[in-house]
């Protein structure tokens, strides 16, 4: 591995931009939780996660890019569905908040083709099944679940936003003062479509 200069901590994502809804929504869950130990993610962070690489030596980074090329090119844009809020662990050790995402073939497929081509480069995939979703908040401590669980029957097989994906990204995060931000190392488009969407 490389020295400590020569790393970068990045990670591949489908950028969300929030509606009016979600945000309205997303602030509710802060409000309701807002006496719990819960380190929010901003708004303007939120995005769905395909691969998170960590570390990754700088040298890397050229090939990396060529393979999810490869990958993206040709595949058009396809629209989500985020729904319901949730938790991972589970309800009585909560550890993450998370808005959910109805299952989608093209996203599937996408996340699929990225593990191979990346466990080339030492990346090996997650053992557990593939679940997209937006990271709220990372759960410090919580002590009144009964608010927590109100909120994920309140929101039930709710619809709360339809995102076109029109691009993948690769991120680089960083840790400043401010908090963490996301720099965008490269930008991946993703074909048009002018046929109605009904993949997902």
């Amino acid at each position: 591995m490389g020295s400590y200069n020569s790393m970068k901590r990045t990670f591949i994502a489908a950028d969300i931009l929030p509606t009016s809804k979600l945000k309205k929504d997303y602030d509710l869950v802060r409000y309701r939780l807002r006496l719990e130990r819960i380190n929010w993610v901003p708004v303007n962070n939120l995005h769905i996660t395909l691969n998170f690489l960590g570390d990754t030596e700088e040298e890397l980074l050229a090939d990396i890019v060529r393979s999810i090329e490869n990958i993206v090119r040709g595949k058009t844009g396809f629209e989500l569905t985020l729904r319901s809020f949730g938790v991972f662990k589970n309800l009585r050790e909560p550890r993450v908040i998370w808005i959910g995402c109805d299952p989608c073939p093209v996203l599937g497929m996408i996340k699929k083709e990225l593990d191979g081509c990346l466990s080339g480069f030492g990346f090996e995939p997650e053992n557990r099944a593939f679940s997209p979703h937006l990271t709220l908040g990372r759960v410090r401590e919580i002590r009144q679940q009964n608010q927590l669980s109100q909120l994920i029957t309140l929101y039930k097989e709710v619809e709360i936003q339809k995102q076109m994906v029109d691009k993948i990204t690769l991120y680089e995060s960083k840790l400043t003062p401010a908090g963490t931000e996301y720099m965008p190392i490269q930008v991946f488009p993703l074909s048009s479509n002018s046929l109605p969407l009904d993949d997902c």
